[in-house]
């Protein structure tokens, strides 16, 4: 499987798979129509997330630590950006923890450095 990758085909109005998605492969200004005022209302909401925070007291955890290093992957113009910020959130380890440590998830690794 790869990550970040979907089956489904950008559709029209009338449900038909749009023209030029034939093979799943768009051409960058079909991607831009489809997907850019989405991705920008996300960055927003990441700026605004982000300047609370600035504002907020106290010491970073280590949420916020796997937070910034899932955006640095992002500023590089390198493939696989979905599955490195997948990554900076998840534990690498590769045995399996003895018990739980807590009763929900928390969205990050806690050994984060």
């Amino acid at each position: 499987m790869e990550w970040g990758v979907s089956n489904a085909r950008p559709r029209n109005e009338s449900g038909s798979i749009r023209e030029g998605t034939e093979l799943g492969i768009m051409k960058r200004q079909q991607i831009l129509d489809l997907y850019f005022m989405d991705a920008r209302s996300k960055l927003i909401d990441l700026a605004a997330f982000l300047d609370r925070d600035d504002r907020g007291e106290g010491d970073d955890d280590f949420r916020l630590k796997a937070f910034r290093k899932a955006l640095e992957g992002l500023g590089l113009n390198k493939p696989n950006r979905a599955e490195n910020v997948l990554l900076a959130f998840s534990d690498p380890t590769t045995q399996p923890a003895p018990s739980a440590s807590t009763k929900a998830a928390c969205g990050a690794w806690p050994e984060t450095q």
